[in-house]
Protein backbone atom coordinates (compact mmCIF):
# COMPACT_ATOMS: atom_id res chain seq x y z
CA UNK A 1 0.00 0.00 0.00
CA UNK A 2 1.28 3.47 -0.82
CA UNK A 3 2.42 5.82 2.01
CA UNK A 4 0.12 8.74 1.25
CA UNK A 5 2.00 11.16 3.51
CA UNK A 6 5.52 10.09 1.97
CA UNK A 7 3.57 10.89 -1.15
CA UNK A 8 2.44 14.28 -0.04
CA UNK A 9 6.05 15.59 0.86
CA UNK A 10 6.92 14.36 -2.49
CA UNK A 11 4.29 16.73 -4.19
CA UNK A 12 4.79 19.48 -1.78
CA UNK A 13 8.74 19.05 -2.71
CA UNK A 14 7.64 19.44 -6.71
CA UNK A 15 5.62 22.17 -5.92
CA UNK A 16 8.00 24.25 -4.35
CA UNK A 17 11.09 23.14 -6.24
CA UNK A 18 13.30 21.75 -3.42
CA UNK A 19 13.26 19.77 0.01
CA UNK A 20 13.29 22.99 1.70
CA UNK A 21 10.82 25.14 0.95
CA UNK A 22 8.68 22.10 0.42
CA UNK A 23 9.33 20.87 4.14
CA UNK A 24 8.56 24.69 5.24
CA UNK A 25 5.03 24.42 3.46
CA UNK A 26 4.40 20.85 5.31
CA UNK A 27 6.16 22.41 8.50
CA UNK A 28 8.69 19.16 8.91
CA UNK A 29 12.02 19.31 9.37
CA UNK A 30 13.75 18.87 5.75
CA UNK A 31 15.59 15.64 7.12
CA UNK A 32 12.06 14.23 7.83
CA UNK A 33 10.86 15.00 4.22
CA UNK A 34 13.87 13.38 3.07
CA UNK A 35 13.57 10.59 4.57
CA UNK A 36 9.79 9.68 3.81
CA UNK A 37 10.54 10.83 0.12
CA UNK A 38 13.95 8.06 0.39
CA UNK A 39 10.97 5.11 1.87
CA UNK A 40 8.77 6.59 -0.83
CA UNK A 41 11.46 5.41 -3.26
CA UNK A 42 12.18 2.00 -1.40
CA UNK A 43 8.35 0.98 -1.05
CA UNK A 44 7.28 1.70 -5.04
CA UNK A 45 11.08 -0.25 -6.18
CA UNK A 46 12.83 3.06 -8.02
CA UNK A 47 13.96 6.96 -8.20
CA UNK A 48 10.85 9.28 -8.31
CA UNK A 49 12.88 12.33 -8.21
CA UNK A 50 15.59 13.37 -10.36
CA UNK A 51 17.80 15.84 -8.32
CA UNK A 52 18.64 18.60 -10.22
CA UNK A 53 17.94 22.06 -9.60
CA UNK A 54 15.00 22.20 -10.19
CA UNK A 55 14.16 18.87 -9.41
CA UNK A 56 12.06 17.20 -11.59
CA UNK A 57 10.10 13.94 -11.28
CA UNK A 58 11.25 10.17 -13.13
CA UNK A 59 8.97 9.31 -15.46
CA UNK A 60 8.13 6.75 -12.20
CA UNK A 61 7.44 10.05 -9.88
CA UNK A 62 5.38 11.80 -12.79
CA UNK A 63 2.64 8.37 -12.22
CA UNK A 64 2.66 8.97 -8.65
CA UNK A 65 2.56 12.89 -8.76
CA UNK A 66 -0.92 12.69 -11.25
CA UNK A 67 -2.50 9.55 -8.74
CA UNK A 68 -1.79 12.18 -5.74
CA UNK A 69 -3.45 14.65 -7.42
CA UNK A 70 -6.45 13.13 -7.98
CA UNK A 71 -6.53 11.17 -4.64
CA UNK A 72 -6.31 14.85 -3.08
CA UNK A 73 -9.23 16.19 -5.18
CA UNK A 74 -11.20 12.96 -4.59
CA UNK A 75 -10.75 13.38 -1.03
CA UNK A 76 -12.49 16.43 -0.65
CA UNK A 77 -15.21 15.28 -2.64
CA UNK A 78 -15.78 12.35 -0.04
CA UNK A 79 -15.27 14.28 3.21
CA UNK A 80 -18.02 17.11 1.32
CA UNK A 81 -20.20 14.17 0.67
CA UNK A 82 -19.75 12.54 3.98
CA UNK A 83 -20.44 16.16 5.75
CA UNK A 84 -16.83 16.28 7.06
CA UNK A 85 -14.81 19.24 7.61
CA UNK A 86 -12.71 19.28 4.01
CA UNK A 87 -9.87 21.52 3.14
CA UNK A 88 -10.38 22.87 -0.22
CA UNK A 89 -7.47 20.52 -2.61
CA UNK A 90 -5.66 22.69 -5.04
CA UNK A 91 -6.15 22.74 -8.55
CA UNK A 92 -3.00 22.41 -10.97
CA UNK A 93 -3.54 24.09 -14.31
CA UNK A 94 -1.13 24.77 -17.32
CA UNK A 95 -1.81 27.95 -19.01
CA UNK A 96 -0.06 29.92 -21.79
CA UNK A 97 1.25 33.32 -21.02
CA UNK A 98 -1.22 34.86 -23.76
CA UNK A 99 -4.14 33.32 -21.74
CA UNK A 100 -2.71 34.47 -18.44
CA UNK A 101 -2.13 38.58 -19.68
CA UNK A 102 -5.22 38.72 -20.92
CA UNK A 103 -8.37 36.59 -19.67
CA UNK A 104 -7.63 34.10 -17.46
CA UNK A 105 -7.62 36.15 -14.40
CA UNK A 106 -11.51 36.69 -15.17
CA UNK A 107 -11.64 32.83 -14.91
CA UNK A 108 -10.13 32.79 -11.26
CA UNK A 109 -12.25 35.66 -10.47
CA UNK A 110 -15.19 33.77 -11.45
CA UNK A 111 -13.94 30.59 -10.19
CA UNK A 112 -13.37 32.22 -6.63
CA UNK A 113 -16.86 33.44 -6.22
CA UNK A 114 -18.03 29.82 -5.63
CA UNK A 115 -14.99 27.96 -4.48
CA UNK A 116 -12.03 28.47 -1.99
CA UNK A 117 -9.93 25.71 -4.14
CA UNK A 118 -5.81 27.22 -4.49
CA UNK A 119 -5.45 27.20 -8.38
CA UNK A 120 -1.58 26.60 -9.05
CA UNK A 121 -0.89 27.49 -12.47
CA UNK A 122 2.04 26.27 -14.57
CA UNK A 123 2.85 28.65 -17.06
CA UNK A 124 4.15 26.39 -20.68
CA UNK A 125 3.30 27.53 -24.29
CA UNK A 126 0.20 26.48 -25.86
CA UNK A 127 1.97 24.27 -27.48
CA UNK A 128 3.91 21.82 -24.19
CA UNK A 129 0.45 22.34 -22.04
CA UNK A 130 -1.25 19.16 -22.96
CA UNK A 131 2.21 17.14 -22.61
CA UNK A 132 2.42 18.03 -19.01
CA UNK A 133 -1.51 17.07 -18.34
CA UNK A 134 -0.45 13.83 -20.24
CA UNK A 135 2.30 13.41 -17.85
CA UNK A 136 0.66 14.37 -15.24
CA UNK A 137 1.56 17.04 -13.74
CA UNK A 138 -1.42 19.17 -13.79
CA UNK A 139 -5.12 18.50 -13.67
CA UNK A 140 -6.16 20.65 -16.67
CA UNK A 141 -4.93 22.44 -19.29
CA UNK A 142 -5.13 25.11 -22.43
CA UNK A 143 -3.84 23.99 -25.18
CA UNK A 144 -3.82 24.38 -29.41
CA UNK A 145 -4.35 20.61 -29.80
CA UNK A 146 -7.83 19.07 -29.22
CA UNK A 147 -7.54 15.41 -28.85
CA UNK A 148 -7.97 14.58 -25.72
CA UNK A 149 -5.26 12.63 -23.16
CA UNK A 150 -6.12 9.15 -21.97
CA UNK A 151 -8.54 9.45 -19.23
CA UNK A 152 -9.78 12.91 -19.73
CA UNK A 153 -12.13 14.82 -21.59
CA UNK A 154 -11.70 18.43 -23.85
CA UNK A 155 -13.70 21.26 -25.26
CA UNK A 156 -13.15 23.59 -27.94
CA UNK A 157 -12.61 27.51 -26.38
CA UNK A 158 -12.69 29.57 -29.56
CA UNK A 159 -9.58 31.51 -31.38
CA UNK A 160 -6.90 33.60 -29.84
CA UNK A 161 -6.26 36.24 -32.88
CA UNK A 162 -3.06 37.63 -33.54
CA UNK A 163 -1.23 40.59 -35.35
CA UNK A 164 2.17 42.23 -35.72
CA UNK A 165 1.81 45.84 -33.93
CA UNK A 166 4.96 48.53 -33.96
CA UNK A 167 4.53 51.93 -32.84
CA UNK A 168 4.42 54.98 -34.71
CA UNK A 169 8.17 56.01 -33.19
CA UNK A 170 8.82 52.26 -34.85
CA UNK A 171 7.55 52.99 -38.22
CA UNK A 172 9.13 56.52 -38.56
CA UNK A 173 12.18 54.82 -37.72
CA UNK A 174 12.38 51.83 -39.82
CA UNK A 175 9.64 51.82 -42.32
CA UNK A 176 9.12 55.62 -43.22
CA UNK A 177 9.45 54.48 -46.53
CA UNK A 178 6.62 52.22 -46.73
CA UNK A 179 5.19 49.05 -44.92
CA UNK A 180 5.71 45.67 -46.54
CA UNK A 181 6.55 42.13 -45.63
CA UNK A 182 10.43 41.97 -46.37
CA UNK A 183 10.63 45.13 -45.35
CA UNK A 184 9.30 44.44 -41.50
CA UNK A 185 10.98 41.32 -40.94
CA UNK A 186 14.56 43.02 -41.82
CA UNK A 187 13.98 45.68 -38.65
CA UNK A 188 13.63 44.28 -35.06
CA UNK A 189 11.19 41.94 -33.84
CA UNK A 190 10.67 40.22 -30.87
CA UNK A 191 10.25 36.63 -29.47
CA UNK A 192 9.29 35.49 -25.96
CA UNK A 193 11.40 32.19 -25.92
CA UNK A 194 12.34 28.94 -28.22
CA UNK A 195 8.49 28.10 -28.46
CA UNK A 196 7.16 31.35 -29.67
CA UNK A 197 9.32 30.07 -32.94
CA UNK A 198 6.10 27.92 -33.48
CA UNK A 199 3.69 31.34 -33.44
CA UNK A 200 5.89 33.64 -35.36
CA UNK A 201 6.39 31.27 -37.95
CA UNK A 202 2.76 30.10 -38.54
CA UNK A 203 2.27 33.78 -39.18
CA UNK A 204 4.72 34.55 -41.43
CA UNK A 205 3.82 31.31 -43.55
CA UNK A 206 -0.44 31.89 -43.36
CA UNK A 207 -0.42 35.55 -43.32
CA UNK A 208 2.65 36.93 -44.99
CA UNK A 209 3.00 34.37 -47.10
CA UNK A 210 6.97 34.23 -46.76
CA UNK A 211 9.44 31.93 -45.80
CA UNK A 212 9.80 32.05 -41.67
CA UNK A 213 13.06 35.18 -40.89
CA UNK A 214 14.05 35.12 -36.91
CA UNK A 215 17.47 36.52 -37.11
CA UNK A 216 16.33 40.15 -36.34
CA UNK A 217 14.60 38.88 -33.27
CA UNK A 218 15.08 39.59 -29.74
CA UNK A 219 14.47 37.25 -27.47
CA UNK A 220 12.48 38.86 -24.17
CA UNK A 221 10.75 36.32 -21.69
CA UNK A 222 8.20 38.67 -20.16
CA UNK A 223 4.37 39.55 -21.23
CA UNK A 224 4.36 42.79 -19.58
CA UNK A 225 7.94 43.38 -20.94
CA UNK A 226 6.70 41.87 -24.03
CA UNK A 227 4.10 44.46 -24.61
CA UNK A 228 6.68 46.99 -23.58
CA UNK A 229 8.95 46.72 -25.83
CA UNK A 230 6.72 47.15 -28.51
CA UNK A 231 5.83 50.45 -26.80
CA UNK A 232 8.89 52.09 -26.35
CA UNK A 233 9.66 51.72 -30.65
CA UNK A 234 12.57 48.97 -29.67
CA UNK A 235 10.47 45.93 -31.63
CA UNK A 236 7.71 45.25 -33.78
CA UNK A 237 5.48 41.67 -31.81
CA UNK A 238 2.85 39.33 -32.86
CA UNK A 239 0.18 40.11 -29.97
CA UNK A 240 -2.81 39.11 -29.25
CA UNK A 241 -5.72 41.75 -30.62
CA UNK A 242 -7.03 41.22 -27.03
CA UNK A 243 -3.98 42.35 -25.25
CA UNK A 244 -3.65 45.57 -26.71
CA UNK A 245 -6.96 47.25 -27.91
CA UNK A 246 -6.43 50.27 -25.36
CA UNK A 247 -2.98 51.02 -26.62
CA UNK A 248 -4.82 50.22 -30.60
CA UNK A 249 -6.94 52.57 -29.50
CA UNK A 250 -5.52 55.31 -28.13
CA UNK A 251 -2.56 55.37 -31.32
CA UNK A 252 0.54 53.79 -29.08
CA UNK A 253 0.69 50.74 -31.35
CA UNK A 254 -0.38 50.16 -34.61
CA UNK A 255 -1.47 47.23 -36.79
CA UNK A 256 1.26 46.74 -39.43
CA UNK A 257 -1.07 44.51 -41.52
CA UNK A 258 -4.41 45.02 -40.40
CA UNK A 259 -5.75 42.36 -42.45
CA UNK A 260 -3.40 39.59 -41.66
CA UNK A 261 -4.40 37.92 -38.55
CA UNK A 262 -3.46 34.77 -37.41
CA UNK A 263 -6.51 32.36 -35.45
CA UNK A 264 -5.16 30.13 -32.77
CA UNK A 265 -7.71 27.77 -31.88
CA UNK A 266 -7.79 26.76 -28.27
CA UNK A 267 -8.93 23.76 -25.96
CA UNK A 268 -9.85 23.08 -22.28
CA UNK A 269 -8.77 20.13 -21.38
CA UNK A 270 -9.28 18.44 -18.05
CA UNK A 271 -9.23 14.78 -16.27
CA UNK A 272 -11.73 13.26 -15.95
CA UNK A 273 -12.75 13.09 -12.35
CA UNK A 274 -15.92 13.44 -10.11
CA UNK A 275 -14.61 16.67 -8.69
CA UNK A 276 -17.23 19.49 -8.06
CA UNK A 277 -14.14 21.61 -7.95
CA UNK A 278 -12.73 21.01 -11.22
CA UNK A 279 -16.44 21.25 -12.88
CA UNK A 280 -17.05 24.83 -11.55
CA UNK A 281 -13.28 25.68 -12.84
CA UNK A 282 -14.17 24.01 -16.04
CA UNK A 283 -17.80 26.00 -16.14
CA UNK A 284 -15.94 29.29 -15.34
CA UNK A 285 -13.18 28.36 -18.36
CA UNK A 286 -16.05 27.83 -20.47
CA UNK A 287 -18.22 30.97 -19.55
CA UNK A 288 -15.46 33.32 -20.21
CA UNK A 289 -13.58 32.18 -23.22
CA UNK A 290 -16.91 32.29 -24.90
CA UNK A 291 -16.95 36.08 -24.01
CA UNK A 292 -13.61 36.71 -25.13
CA UNK A 293 -12.42 34.73 -27.82
CA UNK A 294 -15.45 35.64 -30.33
Amino acid sequence: MLDYDALRCFHEVLRYGGFEKGAQALSLTQSAVSQKIKRLEQSVGGPVLVRTKPLRPTPLGNELLAHIQKVSVLEEALNIQSGLTASAAPLSVAVNNDVLATWFSQVLAMFSDTRANPVHIVNADQTQTRDILQQGRVMACISQTGTPVTGGQSLRLGTMKYQLYASPRFIERYLSKGIDAEAVMQTPGLLYDEYDVTLLTDYQRECLNMAPSFTTCHWYPSSHGFVKMALDGVVWALLPTLQVTQEVNEGSLVSLFPDKELGVPLFWHWITLDSAALGDLTKAVKHVAKQQLK
